[in-house]
């Protein structure tokens, strides 16, 4: 339609649909959203064919792009694509952004992997070699044109980094839900999502389609791609779907991998196939040969203990793997399939007082797990929480959680009206952007895992977790139960109680017990559960009290076996005032203009050494710590210059084992 000042008019005309085209192209709609938005103006029908027919030209006819981890993510990467027409596609890539100038970059690759899985042809072409922490820009170029220019990020090998990650699961059948949950990624732009599982409906080649269509809308405005670590659903139809979409590592669906060289370790379990057997046998190995990793992640689809009366209890994943999670340290578990949102506060496997469900909270050293699902499924009420629930709730949501070499946060995301939200700063992808909705309950707006516990929430116990060692792995065998070297001894203003139990009985319990009136009446300061380990450390610690002159402490331990006898298992041990402690240890004198210590130590098997400083009330002042190291005789220093004068205790240890212990003067 022409009207007065017809010229200006038709020239706006002309270019209106041009521009749309190029938005909603920058937001990868599919071409049927991108075609049916357009085709209801009918004036613009034509210039819009016009146009798509021009960008065709110079267009590779590639799609439904995905990036995954096959191998290390630090040095490696999985390209995917449906290659909608065409044929010898390459992959170009390199450290410098060429845009679509193929004959500028260096490297390329040809896909390896070919499928046509769901009706799409996807092409796979494997980056090995790549630098930790590096930028990485690529186009595909195929026989037709070239696709537009993207790019991704390794992850650091270092643990000294810090991580973003998206976790959720559940997109099945709202797809504004979904569509809104993916932009947010885009805009978080996270080092990689965690997805649990249930991608779509019926696990059909249209529904899969119309799904990786919806995932180009995780990709970032700027060409950021952010890769994917799927996880099976009971709405996939196998697990080789998935291989065959996203080039799992495993044919089974289940594996793990390395982030942040020893920082963080992500377990992907299934559970659609036996949770026993192999797969249990494969956690457990996995587990014990990675007790070095500092933080233990993992994620499923089906919910221990969902927190909705329409689903049941998976009391086959409770018996198989809530013991393992917690007797190797598993910190963050995240759980799909109830639809609910869920934090439980740290809880641990257990039958004893104050249990329910088989768990019990312990904020020492249970597993924190979060869920459950909402990235698009039909919602259901969250009518099923449990003692241990830190909190509950019904909304479109995934976790957005920050791992670094202290802590663990979690943020829930409500992920609906994601079109009102800024995008993080691409150098700082940590500060929440303005208008991010993060969900605010009873217990605040983040859940925080300290590396080392210290305070209990409801009591306000302290705990001096810092020195809980870690246990063996290794099982009970069937010989007699023993305990050895009971023995309680004053550390500054605190008692350290240490024992060693050798073929401990599954079931049994320990009571420490304490008495200030010479052994007549003893009261329990701490009750615990046996790990059930054919050996197995143990350190406990008494605040200490003020006692009156020539008045001492005596401790004894109790074993309580499964069957509810009652024994005391070690003898009565004394820790006087001027008895063992500090004084008991020797003396290591700093040089005095460097301020350094020297330490000689031995290691008898590949593990991380840490050197803490503590200040008398056993509050850690300073760490240092040695990776992986091999067994064998070292010699290190520890700089103690930004230390204040005082008086302290240094403490070599590994995860299992305390090497040396120093009184340490500082003047």
């Amino acid at each position: 339609m022409i009207l007065s000042g017809g010229k200006k008019q038709y020239s706006i005309n002309l270019l209106l649909p041009f521009f749309i085209f190029l938005t909603l192209w920058s937001k990868r709609y599919s071409l049927f959203a991108l075609t049916s938005m357009i085709m209801k103006t009918p004036s613009y029908s034509l210039i819009f064919l016009f146009l798509c027919g021009s960008f065709s030209l110079a267009q590779a006819a590639t799609g439904k792009y995905r990036l995954s981890y096959h191998s290390d993510p630090s040095t490696s990467i999985v390209i995917g694509w449906d290659q909608l027409s065409g044929d010898s596609p390459v992959v170009w890539y390199d450290l410098v952004d060429h845009g679509q100038d193929v004959g500028n970059y260096t490297f390329s690759c040809r896909p390896t992997e070919f499928n046509q899985e769901k009706g799409m042809k996807n092409f796979f072409a494997f980056l090995e070699g790549l630098k930790p922490g590096t930028t990485y820009y690529f186009v595909i170029k195929d026989n037709e044109g070239v696709s537009n220019r993207y790019f991704f990020q390794t992850i650091p090998n270092d643990p000294n980094t810090r991580l973003s990650i998206v976790a959720g699961g559940d997109s099945r059948n709202n797809w504004d839900a979904r569509r809104s949950a993916n932009e947010m990624v885009s805009k978080l732009r996270p080092h990689f999502v965690m997805f649990g599982g249930d991608m779509t409906e019926l696990s059909k080649p249209e529904q899969w389609q119309k799904w990786l269509d919806d995932w180009q809308l995780t990709i970032s405005s700027d060409g950021r791609i952010t890769p994917i670590i799927v996880t099976r659903g009971n709405h996939e139809a196998s697990n080789q779907e998935l291989v065959n979409l996203f080039q799992l590592p495993s044919n089974q669906a289940y594996y793990a991998l390395n982030f942040g060289g020893n920082l963080l370790r992500v377990y992907t379990l299934n559970t659609l196939i036996p949770v026993g057997g192999e797969q249990q046998d494969w956690l457990e190995r996995d587990l014990r040969q990675n007790a070095g990793v500092i933080w233990k992640m993992a994620q499923y689809h089906n919910t221990i203990r969902p927190h909705t009366t329409k689903k049941p209890n998976e009391n086959d994943q409770y018996k198989y793997w809530a013991n393992l999670f917690y007797e190797y340290g598993v910190d963050l578990v995240v759980e799909s399939d109830a639809h609910v949102v869920k934090t439980t506060w740290p809880i641990r496997p257990s039958l004893e007082e104050g249990s329910y469900e088989g768990f019990i909270r312990d904020d020492q050293t249970g597993t924190v797990f979060v869920g459950e699902g909402c990235w698009g499924a039909p919602l259901r009420a969250n009518d099923d929480d449990k003692p241990w629930t830190r909190n509950s709730g019904s909304f479109n949501q995934f976790k957005w959680v920050f791992i670094d070499h202290e802590s663990i946060e979690v943020r829930t995301i409500m992920t609906d009206n994601s079109s009102d939200v800024r995008s993080v700063a691409a150098n700082d992808i940590f500060t929440p952007p303005f208008g991010l909705p993060i969900w605010n309950p009873s217990n605040g707006p983040v859940l925080i895992i300290p590396r080392f516990r210290d305070i209990n929430e409801d009591t306000e116990e302290i705990f001096v977790a810092r020195e809980i060692p870690k246990v063996s792995p290794t099982p009970a065998s069937n010989k007699t139960f023993e305990v050895r070297d009971f023995s309680a001894s004053r550390l500054g203003q605190n008692i350290s109680i240490q024992w060693t139990a050798v073929n401990e009985d599954k079931g049994t319990f320990y009571e420490v017990q304490r008495s200030t009136d010479g052994g007549v009446v003893f009261e329990t300061i701490h009750k615990l559960e046996s790990r059930g380990l054919q050996q197995c450390e143990y350190e406990k610690y008494d605040d200490g009290l003020a006692l009156a002159p020539g008045q001492t402490l005596q401790y004894r331990l109790v074993k309580i076996t499964p069957g509810g006898e009652k024994q005391i298992y070690s003898p009565i041990t004394d820790a006087r005032e001027n008895a063992g402690g500090w004084d008991s240890f020797p003396k290591i004198i700093p040089d005095q203009v460097s301020k350094e210590v020297k330490v000689a130590y031995v290691l008898d098997e590949t593990g991380t050494v840490y050197f803490k400083l503590l200040n008398p009330k056993m509050q850690e002042m300073s760490r240092l710590e040695f990776l992986n190291q091999s067994p064998g005789r070292y010699l290190k220093s520890m700089d103690l210059s930004s230390a204040p004068s005082g008086k302290y205790l240094l403490v070599i240890r590994t995860e299992d084992v305390i090497l040396r212990r120093y009184r340490v003067d500082l003047r």
